[in-house]
């Protein structure tokens, strides 16, 4: 997994761009420029092997990731100053910032966009985790904003990578991946077509337990909540929270504490609380800096 917390400063600072493969384009019509059509009105879905980031930290944080990159989309008026940043052999666009716009849909002010190859996690990312991992699992979070929220908090608090159900938003739209900051690159993503499966999978063969997120009579208190070494926290849909089906998934149930008069909090919200806390905790438990708790230098326990 790549650190997504790099300075600006820090990508191919040497790079002279003598070697970089600028392509002048002066129509919108290139067909190069596919990717990056009407992005306004375009829903990048699950069964499409391609992504688009946009803006300047996005796009740094995706070249200084192990993510395959098409191309890179650049107003004239960027060129020169960011192509210096782009690796050799990446596919670089640049095109007049007035037809940008046209050609995305809105304003294109940053001036900067990349399309990339989506990399899906599977199982032998799991076999190469630590000992004590952490995931955390949203299987139908609806809006982009609160899921790309939670790409970033997971990263923040140091999760192996993140779950999403057929049901939730696309991890990898352009308004997921840009909330996110540019923090999903540094995580695992899965994806699974049966996530029921997959959750019982986790817990069988790799001894997660899993952690509904949920204020129901019988959850613990996050004040007195003690993690495992692996574990998968689960949150629930903006509207409705958890389900039956994700309730009787889980091992146990975690609430926050809080006023009578307030039935719930914002999903991002409510992970960021109870994420801080479960760092806060395992930190405790085991005496560690928090950067050095996930060392990748750990053996992983593989239960079979």
């Amino acid at each position: 997994m790549q650190n997504p917390n790099l300075n600006q400063t820090d990508i191919n600072p040497a790079h002279d761009g003598c070697d970089i493969d600028v392509i002048p384009i002066d129509s919108i019509d290139n067909p190069l420029l596919d990717p990056y059509r009407d992005l306004r009105n375009t829903k990048t879905s699950p069964l499409e092997d391609w992504f688009i980031a946009e803006g300047k930290l996005v796009v740094q944080r995706l070249l200084q990731s192990d993510y395959r990159i098409r191309s890179v989309l650049l107003s004239r008026k960027q060129t020169n100053t960011f192509v210096r940043q782009i690796p050799a052999g990446v596919k670089v666009l640049s095109v007049d910032h007035r037809l940008c716009s046209q050609l995305v849909g809105f304003d294109f002010h940053a001036g900067i966009m990349a399309c990339a190859i989506r990399k899906p996690a599977d199982e032998q990312q799991i076999s190469r985790w630590p000992a004590q991992a952490l995931l955390v699992c949203c299987p139908e979070t609806s809006l982009p904003d609160n899921l790309g929220s939670i790409l970033r908090l997971a990263a923040s608090f140091s999760a192996q990578g993140v779950i999403t159900g057929p049901r939730s938003v696309d991890p990898f739209s352009r308004r997921c991946v840009r909330v996110s900051m540019g923090n999903i690159f540094g995580l695992d993503i899965f994806q699974p077509e049966n996530l029921p499966a997959f959750l019982l999978d986790l817990k069988k063969r790799y001894g997660f337990e899993i952690v509904a997120g949920e204020r129901i009579p019988e959850a613990e208190s996050l004040e007195n909540f003690v993690p495992r070494r692996r574990m998968v926290f689960m949150l629930g849909n903006e509207a409705h929270g958890l389900g039956r089906e994700w309730l009787d998934l889980s091992d146990r149930a975690v609430q926050i504490e809080m006023s009578p008069d307030v039935d719930s909090l914002n999903v991002s919200t409510a992970a960021a609380i109870i994420l801080y806390r479960i760092r806060q905790r395992l930190d405790q438990m085991h005496g560690r800096n928090p950067n050095e708790f996930f060392s990748s230098t750990e053996i992983p326990n593989r239960v079979e």
